[in-house]
């Protein structure tokens, strides 16, 4: 993870410098900002795989600025967050001979901090579709509420509570985590547009997809 992450600064760093270099813009159309919202689907592992590993669908809200370096080059910083999300969880367990389960929901919430190297295509057109790879900071936090545990007294036929209801949390931690991205950005006049995009998060796997659609302007 650590690798991908340097690998990735690097690479923006460089990217960044290099663009530099290059020919300016047209006068005037020098950087942008971006207001987006959208769905936010985070993956977290359920344990022994019961039930979904994704909590889906959660609103986001974001904005960004960007600064082009050329025509086809930007960097792009971005702050969002999405709202809570919850997921019930399921593990089966055995006690004196008996069969119960522990159930829990798992509460998660995200903020990110992402910076980006934008490739756009075409030169002042009515639709500019771009490419991106990035590094996002995300914090994380996260409380998981269980349910009491119950197993059946045979002897005198009740219900009996082996482990009573508990709450372990807030926990907080920051996350790095390299991204790809897709998107684009459509004008509606000379200098305000309309911007989408689709960014998969890499952890151990893909760990958080999300999609943005919001409004921006030309500076």
């Amino acid at each position: 993870m650590k690798t991908l992450t340097y690998t990735a600064t690097a690479w923006l760093l460089a990217a960044g410098v290099a663009g530099a270099q290059e020919a300016s813009l047209t006068p005037g159309t020098r950087a942008d900002v971006q207001f987006v919202m959208g769905w936010q689907n985070l993956h977290k592992a359920q344990p022994q795989q019961y039930g979904n590993d994704w909590l889906n669908a959660l609103f986001y809200g974001g904005a960004g600025a960007g600064w082009y370096w050329t025509d086809h080059l930007k960097t792009q910083v971005d702050f969002g967050a999405g709202t809570q999300g919850h997921q019930y969880r399921y593990q089966p367990i055995v006690v004196n001979g008996q069969t119960t389960g522990a159930s829990s929901r798992l509460n998660v919430r995200q903020q990110g901090l992402s910076v980006a190297q934008h490739y756009q295509f075409f030169r002042n057109e009515m639709f500019h579709p771009h490419v991106g790879a990035g590094v996002e900071i995300a914090r994380e936090t996260t409380t998981e509420e269980y349910s009491p545990i119950l197993v059946f007294d045979n002897v005198r036929r009740i219900p009996l509570e082996i482990r009573p209801a508990r709450t372990e949390g807030p926990d907080h931690r920051l996350i790095a985590r390299p991204f790809a991205e897709a998107g684009f950005k459509a004008y509606v006049s000379q200098r305000a547009f309309f911007t989408g995009d689709t960014r998969i998060m890499l952890r151990k796997g893909v760990d958080e997809v999300l999609f943005r659609f919001g409004f921006g302007v030309d500076f």
